[in-house]
């Protein structure tokens, strides 16, 4: 297999990560939205979810930084 074929493999994998992260993204940040609801009463917040929701989407976004940052690369090794 010619090294250029496997870049090809490794950014169309990339591709998929990173649209499974903005999928893991998105509900997150729904979640949290719902969570943080403005007019809801006091005792009927979660601190425990909200800081769990806001871990899994800080590690999320780090992953998916990354993924950009390697997706570039192979861009520009590709020259695309």
């Amino acid at each position: 297999m010619s090294e250029h074929l496997k870049f090809l493999g490794r950014r169309q994998e990339l591709d998929l990560e990173r649209k499974s992260l903005e999928i893991r993204i998105h509900g997150l940040i729904s979640n949290l939205r719902d969570a943080l609801d403005p007019l809801a009463p006091v005792e009927d917040l979660e601190p425990e979810k909200i800081a769990e929701w806001s871990a899994l989407l800080a590690d999320a976004r780090g992953k998916y930084r990354n993924v950009i940052a390697d997706l570039k690369k192979l861009e520009g090794i590709l020259g695309k």
